[in-house]
């Protein structure tokens, strides 16, 4: 899935990441103001206490079992803060992470069987709809000062976007999508028959790259022939004019890859530019109406499939390309421009400079975007506990120190922390557009079989893509078998 999506042609240390977790009273704690303070030292970090270690017996557990991606959610960022949550509780994390097809099968069965095995468990958004009757609402604990105690919960720290999109989801109709997003209130989400089913982090999002060395480069050129300032395009028409700029197969170099290979990558192109045609980007709306099929989804197609075909701007082999095969080759020095959810490095052998940008847009922008969250098992033994932890691990003090393993973060502050930070530092602008583009992101349509979906629509971009069928017939066919597939899932599709 798009959440899948990151990785780094960067090796070892400098591995980024790829794609596609209130102070507790003092009598619940049993102590005075200075045992309360105790907890934390100057700088604000957690004290490991004799605190907790002396709580009743059985409320504590000596370890909680947390199921977690690799990569894809950037577990490094994960263990990197394992030590400092072992030594602040004396609670121990068993970490287990596997790769995303391995991970989704056995959160799918674990939570299936009603297993209360892991008490922490990572989910990616496509999966929640199905999820949500599985995993424990936390509106209770969020209201709870508590359970609240080792970190700063500051709800509203979280990009407001991201945090409804991963994380509030309607029970009965886990197809809703939120009505008025603009501020993370947890009274108005719980009056409106919604709850909170996690707690985001490594949030992931559609991103423009480019050559700054060759963009300096060729400016003078490209101003005497456009008669204006070389830049990263603003909108879809300057990107054509750029990528054109810089195609010369003679040099072995193109304006830009794409990603329209078969697979989730190219459904979240697609829909990145459906919504900067103005359509809505999540495809298929609250009612069940398609949206993908719309005449901004058929501009929108027929503009993306005419780079390859009519202007000729991308390198070989593009149909077929995934989010590595792009990476890979930007990263090769064989464009000048690219879009992917990570930081890229050039290798040694390249000489150059990136730089980021937002996507552009054609009337608007809305970049895909997927975002992780840590959840608690609803069959659990160990809730509050567990949601201790992914309070911990997503909080905002927890998630700055991530960033020294390039997590991408789901919180306000940890961008303005990062624009000071060395680690972030590392990958020039990469932090400031990554925020600034989950502000404005689109996710995916909230559906129990949304995988099925992406294929069809995966497909039918393939199709207009490699030249086979026009962007309208693609697009027309994939609505015929989308909507098949809403009816066999039970959705009252007209």
């Amino acid at each position: 899935m798009g959440t899948r999506s990151g990785g780094s042609t960067e090796q070892a240390v400098q591995r980024a990441v790829t794609r596609r977790g209130i102070l507790k009273s003092a009598a619940v704690l049993g102590l005075g103001s200075t045992g309360l303070a105790s907890l934390r030292r100057a700088d604000g970090t957690l004290a490991a206490p004799a605190v907790v270690a002396g709580r009743q017996e059985g409320q504590q557990p000596s370890s909680l079992n947390m199921l977690y991606a690799t990569v894809e959610a950037d577990v490094e960022a994960i263990k990197l803060m394992i030590p400092e949550w072992e030594a602040a509780t004396g609670i121990t994390i068993n970490l287990d992470s596997q790769p995303y097809d391995a991970l989704q099968q056995k959160a799918f069965a674990e939570l299936a069987s009603e297993s209360d095995f892991y008490d922490v468990m990572i989910c990616d958004t496509p999966w929640t709809p199905a999820l949500t009757g599985k995993l424990e609402p936390l509106s209770t604990y969020l209201n709870d000062p508590a359970v609240n105690d080792l970190a700063d919960l500051a709800l509203d720290d979280y990009i407001e976007k991201v945090f409804f999109d991963t994380a509030v989801y309607n029970p009965a109709e886990p197809n809703l999508q939120f009505p008025d997003p603009a501020a993370v209130d947890l009274a108005a989400i719980t009056e409106a028959g919604f709850d909170v089913f996690g707690l985001p982090l490594q949030a992931n999002a559609l991103v423009g790259i480019y050559r700054q060395d060759l963009f300096e480069q060729e400016a003078a050129a490209f101003e005497g022939q456009a008669g204006r300032p070389l830049a990263y395009p603003e909108n879809v028409d300057q990107f054509v004019e750029i990528a054109t700029f810089f195609t010369r197969p003679d040099q072995n170099l193109y304006g830009t890859t794409l990603m329209a290979g078969n697979g989730d990558w190219a459904t979240d192109d697609f829909k990145t530019f459906l919504a900067a045609w103005g359509g809505n980007g999540y495809m298929v709306n609250d009612d069940f109406t398609l949206a993908f099929n719309s005449q901004e989804g058929i501009d929108a197609l027929t503009w993306y499939a005419a780079l390859i075909n009519e202007h000729k701007v991308t390198p070989p082999g593009v149909t077929s390309f995934s989010w590595d095969d792009a990476s890979a080759t930007f990263t090769q020095g064989l464009t000048a421009m690219s879009m992917n959810y990570h930081t890229e490095v050039l290798p040694p052998d390249v000489e150059g400079r990136i730089g980021y940008a937002l996507v552009p847009e054609k009337v608007a922008r809305g970049p895909h975007f997927g975002t992780w969250m840590l959840s608690v098992n609803k069959f659990g033994k160990n809730k509050p506990w567990a949601y201790r932890a992914a309070q911990w691990f997503t909080s905002g003090t927890t998630q700055t120190k991530m960033l020294a393993a390039q997590l991408h973060p789901s919180r306000k502050s940890v961008y303005e922390a990062a624009k000071t930070d060395e680690n972030a530092a590392r990958f020039g602008n990469f932090y400031d557009i990554l925020g600034q583009s989950l502000a404005v992101g689109v996710g995916r349509p909230r559906l129990t079989n949304y995988g099925a979906v992406d294929k069809e629509i995966w497909v039918a971009v393939n199709s207009a893509a490699s030249g086979a069928k026009p962007a309208e017939q693609a697009l027309a066919e994939a609505a015929e078998r989308v909507n098949a597939l809403l009816r066999e899932a039970g959705y009252p599709v007209q």
